[in-house]
């Protein structure tokens, strides 16, 4: 395979055989003609109608004969509607948008070739049609939430960052999707999800597009860092030129962002936020005639009175929404349930951070980003590659965690998810399955995409008194230290992480610190099963003696440390040191209590096993539950 077909196979669904094909369009006909259901899906007879839509995003479809690489059928069927969609509103054509929907899908799935089909087929094959649609003009539309870590972690209480999280995905899917259907159609979104907004509408309408987003955005969430801008071409510069296109958008994006200018006290009457079709109810009647500032983000000032376990606070209007918000149950618990297929046991007693810790009462926040995404999307030459490449990264990033997760706790599994979409990954953990079920995320994601992107993990335990916000930041300077060990260490092709135990609120010196981590996904699992095995042998490894040993390189130079390590492997076992040979590769009869390793600039350095074997022996689990 060449190294161009390594990436396509990102950006397109799998090939299969024309008579499944014909077989699965054959299905989705008559779904969609007359609302019959496919039979001979596993599983489907259990989704809703976007759902069963959103199967056929992953199977291709083929214009003529089989190729190696096709676009999927949801998107061919979704851009050749929303070229429909333009053409005839260009000459007022269209009264009815259901019946022009149904005429269309008609025309679709019959026998006649007509020159939209010629012109996607064209795209797909990357044949330079200059003619074609030449003459019909499109607004392309870029917009961004941006910030958003920021927006969530204003304050430490899962009910809010909950409500921040809930309100960003609804403004991002649910409203952006209502407000084209609304006033243009649906079909004109290419991509909403994880933060961004990529749509195509009619010539002339991009600013208002825009406008009415910016206001929308801003409107429900009233904080939240949103940004949308606009560029004009024809149908054919956006489809034979996309790469280009999609880039003058998105440069103009980013100027915007940087001069964009918003309110320090925003408020308005809105009564409602629609979060998954629940109404939910925003209470303006209870009022403060105080100044003070808000109980919850300590940044605005405080207009609204609220109820809280500590009795009334007063609070502000934007933390006012996310709190109504986020005292439903996280939206991703019913995601994990539909995903897996399985009933969450604890779903509704998760109500504060202390409920997602472990026994010993520490939580771990994960961080996590993929590796190689710029090279993939360098890659990206037309639209169907963007849309089916942003849907199945999302897709497979939920699925890896949703499964790795299961995969550790079963149905008793207990966790929030902050931020997850895109190759993104925020997640709050119990501190004693967390680096089981990070090293469970990095191999599935890794094996999903066959390493051609990877992901890497940031790692923070503490205390679940710690707040979230000092967890966070630890944990995403992890992340950075994860992925720069990747760039250094060229010969690794696996996502990598790095983690810290917080004791505190204290700053934690990443860069003078001497450790194992970062180190890769594979390592980390040899590491955690060698610990495992010594969990078992009580005979010869005491943790005691582990922890002794941590003691003493803390308070030893490394000569006196070294001494009595041979020490105490002369009076209790060598099994210590058998172990760690295993463990780090260690040479045989090399090893006397440290490790020799070499920094980043190629120096050798030696560090000490013992912090590390503690905080592998402390954090992870003797059995996993579905392994």
């Amino acid at each position: 395979m060449s190294k161009e077909d390594n990436f396509l196979e990102a950006l397109y669904p799998k090939s299969m055989a024309k008579k499944e094909f014909q077989a699965h369009l054959k299905e989705l006909k008559e779904f969609l003609l007359n609302n019959k259901l496919p039979k001979n899906i596993k599983g489907i007879s259990n989704m809703n109608n976007e759902e069963i839509f959103e199967h056929y995003g992953y199977i291709p479809y083929y214009f003529k004969s089989e190729v190696k690489f096709a676009p999927s059928i949801k998107d061919v069927l979704n851009m050749y509607t929303l070229i429909q969609y333009l053409i005839n509103e260009l000459n007022n054509e269209i009264n009815n948008k259901e019946v022009f929907r149904k005429e269309v899908y008609l025309k679709f799935f019959s026998k006649e070739t007509d020159d939209t089909k010629k012109f996607l087929y064209q795209s797909v094959n990357g044949d330079k049609n200059k003619e074609l649609f030449k003459d019909i003009q499109v607004d392309l539309v870029k917009g961004s939430i941006y910030k958003i870590k920021q927006y969530f972690l204003e304050n430490n209480k899962i009910k809010d960052i909950r409500g921040a999280s809930s309100i960003i995905d609804a403004l991002n899917k649910d409203y952006t999707l209502d407000y084209l259907e609304k006033n243009y159609i649906k079909e004109c979104s290419l991509y909403c999800g994880g933060g961004n907004v990529f749509l195509l509408v009619p010539k002339g309408k991009g600013k208002l597009v825009c406008e009415d987003l910016e206001k929308e955005y801003t409107k429900v969430a009233l904080t939240v860092k949103n940004a949308f801008e606009w560029t004009s071409c024809s149908l054919n510069e956006f489809f034979m030129d996309y790469s280009n296109q999609a880039r003058k958008a998105n440069n103009k994006l980013e100027e915007r962002k940087k001069i964009k200018v918003y309110p320090i006290n925003p408020d308005n009457d809105l009564k409602n936020i629609n979060i998954k079709n629940e109404n939910i109810k925003i209470d303006f009647k209870n009022k403060t005639k105080s100044k003070n500032v808000c109980k919850l983000c300590g940044i605005r000032d405080a207009v609204y009175v609220i109820d809280s376990p500590n009795g009334d606070i007063e609070v502000c209007p934007s933390c006012l929404r996310k709190n109504k918000v986020g005292r439903n149950k996280a939206q991703f618990f019913d995601e994990f349930e539909r995903y897996l297929n399985i009933t969450m046991k604890n779903k509704n007693n998760i109500k504060n951070i202390t409920d997602v810790s472990d026994s010993q009462n520490y939580s771990a926040v994960v961080y996590a980003d993929g590796n190689n995404m710029g090279n993939v999307i360098r890659k990206i030459k037309n639209p169907f590659q963007q849309m089916y490449f942003s849907r199945i990264l999302d897709r497979t990033t939920k699925i890896c965690v949703y499964k790795s997760i299961y995969d550790v706790m079963g149905e008793q599994a207990k966790f929030e998810a902050i931020a997850l979409g895109g190759d993104d990954i925020f997640i709050i953990l119990p501190a004693n399955v967390s680096l089981d079920i990070s090293t469970k995320i990095i191999e599935k994601f890794d094996k999903a995409f066959d390493n051609k992107m990877t992901m890497s993990v940031g790692v923070c335990i503490s205390k679940d008194s710690t707040p979230i916000q000092n967890m966070f930041k630890i944990s995403q300077s992890c992340l950075k230290n994860a992925k720069k060990y990747l760039r250094k260490n060229k010969e690794i092709n696996e996502g990598t992480i790095d983690v810290i135990i917080m004791e505190g609120i204290s700053n934690v010196d990443l860069q003078n610190r001497k450790s194992c981590f970062p180190m890769s996904c594979n390592q980390t699992k040899k590491a955690i099963e060698i610990i495992r095995k010594m969990k078992r042998d009580s005979k010869n490894i005491k943790i005691s003696q582990i922890y002794k040993l941590k003691y003493a390189y803390n308070n030893m130079t490394e000569k006196e440390f070294q001494l009595f390590y041979l020490y105490q492997q002369a009076r209790h076992s060598n099994a210590y040191t058998k172990y760690i040979n295993e463990m780090f590769n260690v040479k045989e009869g090399y090893f006397a209590g440290l490790i020799l390793t070499k920094d980043e600039k190629g120096q050798e350095k030696v560090i000490s096993p013992w912090n590390d074997i503690v905080i592998l022996w402390d954090y992870t689990e003797g059995v996993i539950k579905n392994a």
